[in-house]
């Protein structure tokens, strides 16, 4: 594949490398700020007096011919040099295994170097015949960086920077932040090589197809409490079993061939399908830029907290990305998403800061859990009341309804029914849209989008979690449900009666601003809504979820399949819809660094894939455009290193873990929808001649996985279950 920037990050133990072959570059991924703390990997060749490098060192000659390759736990760079034959391939791995806590926050990296020759000419360059001799050599360096030998390792010294907000800055549009700098002392662990006091160096001496010597080594970390949750700096999970980084380095050494073997599994699952190459680039980037934003770590009361960063804008499990990423929860590991569901309610405000007396006895989520390296409180600068609160009931009840665990759902029924009780209060008109608290998180859009008042796109989140509430409600016997039932059938009615526009629902009921305010600005706004009957792919955001879990909302079938497929083509661009077919001309809006920006024809491409996994389970197949999201990945990323990059034609939304959304897609193209509760699985393929893994179901330690396959016979679709390797 292009080169192009990539990141391999331990789940939640901060330890990760990046690396930037357009500029270069590599980066050691801890505690801070993206890309990472600078460094210099020197991987390559001495040979015939020449100094062959991979391009991710500003010394020496880079190979000629370089490719790249990415899995599931790994990252790989090789470089050719055509004349004599030799390559190199570098590759980095981690310990990922769905599931596996203990296993996969182990703060160890495997970096390995292996040296070849080709057993035959490249391309048509005539490659010589006699022996070719030479060393391999792997060195890391970097100002930040001091190396010193210790019993056969290598002890690695710096200071990690990380970042913390001021507390008095919860209101400001510019969030500050002071450094704090912490000592680290890593181990690389040597695995194969001679360790010369600066680099690990093997010679060679190679004919024609011969594999010569390996260079390996693995960084290991640990470190002190770091994460302040609530007040309290928390150990990092992986310290449940190791002392000190002495014994991580143990088990590193240990656990090298499960870690290599494990790799080659768990990417065999993943990649197991045959939506095409682009799916398996785009599950793969979005799993590493995933992997880069988590952090793990314990309370004193042994609760496990678990949270990810908001790409570069550094918020802590902001409710609406994490959200668009339930796809991914609810068919890899469950269980992360019910750590969140039980940390969220910690972060509650009262419903009169929103409605005053209207939203007494009622609570709402906002957004964040914290920025950077706290988790104390929201730190966004404005609201997102109605959208945040039925983010999080929509997720407690599909967790609920994929794994039969209600334990969530019964520890916090009483948070479910004033969230749900706040968006009733947010209906001030009665007609089952709330009109109230409709800021949301598409903050570089046009008014109508961003904060109009009556949003189908917020009527229908609202709708779907109101039947969500009802039914969490029932199951854990918690009061009298009579207001909801009502919100929701007006609701329904309300979207179907006034909503729909021909061929698609209308970004909003009201067509004026009056009575709304600028969330950036405070100001009261007035006038026309422009584009209040726009196509937009918002309309089955709040569906998308649900239908993995087999709920029907009630809406008209034929109305939401054509919406879907018209605001498709009508917000179609080079690298994805954009938000709406309205183009914004005018820009009034706020410019914040690091937080919002505002274009007239910017799209978001994990809502895209939301989109995109609501309309395959209506028989409608935009599944190819994934090219057009991999095609932004790939001219970006060759650029610089973004990992998976959010927006396009406006705002800068990089190093982001929402793209994780795509894991979607394996569920949606098989039709696919699993109740726990109730033991309902489905099965409604989109096309024929399709492959697809049910990774819910799978054997990550063992490789295996349910797996979907569909052939064409006399125009229909016939599908196969079957249990095989990955």
């Amino acid at each position: 594949m292009q080169l192009m920037g990539d990141s391999l990050t331990v789940l939640g133990s901060r330890l990760g490398l990046t690396w930037d072959p357009a500029n270069r570059a590599a980066y050691l991924v801890r505690h801070g700020k993206y890309p990472g703390i600078p460094l210099q990997i020197k991987a390559g060749v001495e040979l015939k007096g020449r100094d062959l490098v991979l391009p991710l060192t500003s010394e020496g000659e880079a190979f000629e011919f370089v490719d790249q390759d990415s899995g599931a736990c790994s990252m790989k760079l090789s470089g050719t040099d055509p004349s004599s034959g030799i390559r190199v391939k570098l590759t980095a791995t981690i310990p990922f295994r769905p599931r596996d806590a203990a296993f996969s926050t182990v703060p160890v990296l495997y970096i390995e170097l292996a040296v070849d020759r080709l057993p035959s000419s490249f391309r048509w360059i005539a490659q010589e015949d006699e022996i070719v001799e030479g060393r391999v050599t792997l060195a890391i360096t970097g100002s930040e960086f001091q190396m010193q030998e210790n019993a056969g390792d290598v002890e690695v010294r710096y200071e990690s920077p990380i970042y913390r907000p001021y507390e008095e800055d919860d209101t400001r549009r510019d969030i500050r932040y002071h450094e704090e700098r912490t000592e680290s002392l890593d181990r690389l662990a040597i695995l194969q090589g001679r360790w010369t006091g600066k680099e690990l160096e093997a010679d060679f001496a190679l004919a024609k197809g011969m594999a010569g010597p390996v260079l390996s080594l693995v960084w290991c970390a640990y470190d002190k409490p770091l994460l302040n949750v609530l007040g309290e700096r928390c150990p990092f999970e992986y310290t449940r079993r190791f002392a000190n980084v002495e014994q991580v380095a143990l088990w590193a050494k240990d656990h090298a061939s499960e870690v290599r073997d494990n790799a080659k599994r768990v990417h065999g699952l993943i990649s197991n399908h045959a939506l095409g190459e682009s799916v398996t680039r785009l599950l793969t980037q979005t799993l590493h830029s995933w992997l880069m934003n988590t952090w793990w770590v314990v309370r004193d009361n042994e609760q496990d907290w678990f949270t990810v960063w908001e790409g570069n804008c550094y918020f802590h499990s902001t409710v609406d990305v994490e959200y668009t990423q339930g796809p991914f929860y609810l068919t890899v590991w469950p269980e992360l998403l019910e750590l969140e569901l039980n940390q969220w309610p910690h972060y509650a405000k009262d419903g009169e800061r929103c409605l005053g007396e209207r939203g007494k006895d009622t609570v709402f989520l906002s957004h964040d859990m914290g920025v950077m390296g706290d988790c104390t409180k929201q730190y966004y600068p404005h609201e997102m009341e109605v959208e945040e609160s039925v983010n999080y009931i929509l997720l407690a009840y599909a967790h609920w309804r994929r794994t039969d665990n209600d334990t969530v759902i019964k520890r916090h029924a009483g948070f479910i029914r004033g969230l749900m009780s706040f968006v009733v209060q947010c209906d001030t008109t009665g007609n089952g849209i709330p009109d109230k608290g409709c800021a949301n998180t598409i903050d570089d859009a046009s008014p109508a989008i961003q904060y109009g008042s009556e949003q189908i796109y917020l009527g229908m989140k609202g709708l779907a979690a109101c039947q969500a509430a009802i039914a969490i409600l029932e199951h854990t016997g918690s009061g009298n449900l009579a207001e909801f039932r009502e919100f929701e059938q007006k609701a329904l009615r309300t979207i179907e009666e006034q909503g729909w526009l021909n061929d698609h629902y209308a970004v909003t009921l009201t067509r004026t601003k009056d009575g709304t305010i600028d969330p950036w600005t405070g100001e009261p706004q007035f006038g026309e809504l422009a584009g209040w009957d726009a196509y937009h792919i918002y309309t089955a955001n709040g569906l998308a979820l649900l239908d993995m879990v087999g709920h029907d909302s009630g809406l008209t079938p034929s109305r939401l399949k054509s919406d879907l497929a018209t605001a498709a083509e009508q917000t179609l661009g080079r690298y994805g819809s954009r938000h709406t077919s309205y183009i914004d001309k005018s820009d009034a809006s706020v410019f914040i660094p690091g937080l919002a920006s505002h274009s007239g024809k910017v799209g978001w491409i994990s809502m895209n894939m939301l989109r995109d996994i609501a309309a395959a389970y209506r028989g409608v197949d935009l599944l190819s455009l994934a090219d057009n999201y991999w095609s932004w990945q790939t001219t970006t990323n060759s650029q610089e290193t973004a990992l998976f990059f959010e927006t396009f034609y406006g705002n800068n939304l990089s190093f982001y873990p929402r793209g994780v959304a795509v894991f979607g897609y394996l569920d949606a193209a098989a039709g696919f929808a699993y109740d726990a509760v109730t033991g309902m699985q489905t099965l409604s393929p989109l096309r024929g001649s399709l492959r697809i893994p049910l990774l819910l179901f799978a054997d990550w330690k063992e490789g295996t996985a349910p797996i979907v396959t569909t052939v064409l016979e006399e125009g229909c679709i016939v599908y196969h279950l079957s249990r095989q390797l990955g």
